[in-house]
């Protein structure tokens, strides 16, 4: 039994987490990890998992979640993790960050996007991007694993098998996606009736998650690869679904790009090779830790066109999470998320 600690326990994806790893017919959460809930028991904080668990949160630790648990799940988006990370890993724990402070390699760049001096070079230079489609094995015997953002696990998933075939210019890619509400988290201030009967762009200038979608995108490419990319924000609790747009690398054979989708993710258990974009869309992936990927050409405009779409929540960041502590542990990767709908 793999005993797992979870800190940010009682913000969104921390409840999801918690919810889906109780679960888990391997793993056993010992320990719940919120400054804000601290002293609380986590079911007076989450009253829906009364009954299920009753853990008091604590303020995140290193040394007493090294006594408590084998691996550690740092669901807050705080320099917090920068801190925990290097702590845990000496006191043995196998570690995922959800945050995003080991998704960046250079740390300049995280510097420019996030804002802040990373202070955990070495950790981010160890750290394996949790992305089993394309990093399974390094993901196995990892100590810590950066866990994608919700919007680069669409596109990579997208893009990446063309982009490795060569089918697709590296340059000019321009990509919209779409967030539902629960992207914000919990104490965003972002309400339903903000959004309702809305939709909007940000960032326009430029969101973090586009060199995370860069930089892992040109690993796959074998050179590097740059995107035009704008996120919106729309009237639903969850989903991401992504519109992506290429030029052709040479004259387009949609038979030819439909085969690199299928053929690289061929046998694998959570992506899916949609024939037709229609049926790309968030009623089909949500509550499951899915992500369903079509392609098309518009020849007119000589346009490669990509959709993509997941649960933000899930494959975007909670079960995503869980099949990586699967394979950290040598457990079945689908253990605990192969029936999420619902959760």
């Amino acid at each position: 039994m793999v005993r797992v600690a979870v800190t940010g326990s009682s913000g969104l994806v921390g409840e999801c987490l918690v919810r889906l790893l109780l679960q888990h017919p391997d793993v056993q959460v010992t320990y719940v990890g919120s400054h804000s809930a601290a002293g609380r028991d986590i079911a007076d904080v989450l009253p829906s998992l009364r009954g299920d668990i009753s853990l008091e949160c604590r303020v995140p630790d290193a040394g007493d979640i090294s006594r408590a648990a084998d691996a550690a799940i740092l669901a807050h988006k705080s320099v917090e993790s920068l801190a925990l990370t290097p702590a845990l890993l000496d006191a043995g724990v196998k570690v995922i960050d959800i945050g995003g402070e080991f998704r960046l390699k250079d740390p300049a760049l995280y510097e420019k996007w996030y804002g802040q001096e990373h202070t955990a070079p070495e950790q981010l230079r160890e750290a394996v991007y949790g992305l089993p489609e394309f990093n399974r094995e390094p993901i196995r015997s990892a100590r810590l694993v950066a866990n994608p953002g919700c919007y680069p696990a669409a596109v990579i998933l997208a893009l990446g098998p063309l982009l490795a075939a060569g089918l697709i210019l590296r340059d000019g890619i321009q990509v919209s996606c779409a967030s539902g509400l629960t992207g914000a988290g919990r104490t965003s201030g972002k309400l339903f009736i903000d959004g309702n009967e809305d939709m909007r762009a940000y960032a326009l200038a430029g969101h973090k998650h586009r060199p995370e979608m860069e930089q892992e995108l040109s690993a796959l490419a074998g050179g590097p690869v740059r995107l035009t990319f704008v996120p919106h924000v729309i009237p639903v609790n969850r989903g991401i679904l992504g519109t992506l747009f290429a030029r052709p690398a040479a004259p387009a054979d949609l038979g030819t790009l439909r085969a690199a989708l299928a053929d690289t993710y061929a046998g694998e258990p959570f992506v899916r090779v949609r024939v037709s974009g229609g049926e790309v869309c968030l009623a089909n992936v949500r509550g499951t830790n899915y992500c369903d990927i079509a392609v098309d050409y518009v020849p007119d405009t000589e346009t490669v066109v990509v959709m993509a779409a997941l649960d933000n929540m899930l494959k975007g960041a909670c079960s995503q999470a869980i099949q990586n502590l699967n394979l950290m542990f040598g457990l079945d990767e689908s253990a605990g998320i192969g029936g999420v709908r619902g959760s």
